[in-house]
């Protein structure tokens, strides 16, 4: 048996996916330039870091009416290597989908993914870019398929979209007709970052870290201590632990405590449900688990971007967190995992 890794993802009521093999990062929606006699699919493209992205809207390439974009839209880009379609080969080449959310990384057996069972234009949406559905607890997802999405003739005028500055501020041109003068500030700035490529000496100090979300707060790990992600499976309460001990977890056979940091960093104490996440960490002495909302994304920090721990926070919470730094139109804390992991008040005393 063999399993196949998806990222699945929100768009307008529908449940996605797409394989893993083909993700190359996660940004915000970015400010799109028009592009003329192409699809209306495509949206538009951006520069990112010197290579111009075509980006598609998937609701329209399912035929589906346009729908207005939001500031929390996410764009998922697509590195697709070189491909036959129709007896010619094409790309490689890069395709941002815009989605409403991107959710959880998850493995699929191939013996649950099924085919459909229709013509193309039997139902909605068009299976012709659906190539499977799985079930995954009460939903299904629906897996599409990257080349199939790319079967239309589609080549970007790269080097004007490069030398266009200026933002487009006709409504009938603009992206995004009914963004206001504060929402097209953002587009625009989240264009101009993802257009600047790092220097040597950044990209050396650049941070690696996982963004996860705790009480409707954003935090992050750094993840040179992370193992992998993973759901709450297999659970097991510990009675008579600390408040920081939510319990044990089974993860293929480790054992793992899982950690409850809110409080901690003197948040209000929460409850573990189905929609869980759990951080696996290791830092070569411990392993163990951090159990956390959501889990966002994953983005590279600069030193410039990091900001210190304001002197007014607690002493507790200081130990724990390394500063803070911006993450899209919010501020996120760095925690220092390694650290909390040695505390001491991890260890739990099992002696009457």
């Amino acid at each position: 048996m063999t399993n196949q890794t998806f990222l699945t993802f929100s768009e307008h009521g529908l449940l996605l996916a797409v394989n893993t093999d083909v993700v190359g990062e996660i940004v915000w929606l970015p400010e799109l330039t028009v592009l003329e006699e192409h699809p209306s699919s495509i949206a538009g493209a951006f520069n990112l870091r010197g290579k111009i992205v075509p980006v598609m809207d998937l609701t329209i390439r399912f035929g589906r009416p346009l729908m207005r974009y939001n500031l929390s839209d996410r764009v998922i880009i697509l590195s697709i290597p070189e491909y036959e379609l129709r007896g010619r080969k094409c790309g490689p080449r890069l395709l941002g989908i815009i989605v409403n959310r991107v959710n959880d990384v998850i493995e699929i057996p191939d013996e649950d993914i099924e085919h459909p069972q229709f013509s193309e234009r039997d139902i909605e949406p068009n299976p012709f870019f659906i190539k499977g559905a799985a079930g995954f607890g009460d939903k299904i997802i629906m897996i599409v398929d990257p080349l199939k999405i790319l079967d239309f003739d589609f080549t970007p005028d790269e080097s004007a979209i490069a030398a266009s500055e200026n933002i487009p501020e006709s409504s009938i041109s603009y992206f995004c007709p009914e963004a206001v003068p504060e929402e097209k500030e953002i587009y625009h700035r989240r264009a101009s970052e993802l257009q600047q490529t790092p220097d040597l000496e950044d990209s050396a100090t650049l941070k690696p870290v996982a963004v996860i979300g705790l009480n409707s707060e954003y935090l992050c790990v750094e993840l040179k201590s992370v193992r992998e992600f993973s759901k709450l499976i297999n659970f097991i309460s510990v009675p008579c632990c600390p408040e920081h001990i939510a319990g044990n977890m089974n993860l293929r056979g480790n054992v793992l405590t899982l950690v409850d940091i809110r409080n901690l960093l003197n948040m209000q104490s929460g409850e573990l449900k189905e929609t869980t996440k759990v951080i696996v960490a290791d830092t070569g002495e411990i392993l163990a688990g951090l159990v956390v909302d959501e889990i966002f994304d994953v983005v590279y920090l600069r030193p410039t971007d990091i900001t210190p721990v304001p002197s007014v926070a607690g002493a507790t919470v200081k130990k724990f967190i390394r500063g803070t730094a911006p993450y899209g139109n919010n501020m996120m804390s760095i925690l220092d995992l390694e650290e909390i992991l040695r505390w001491e008040g991890l260890v739990v005393n099992e002696e009457p």
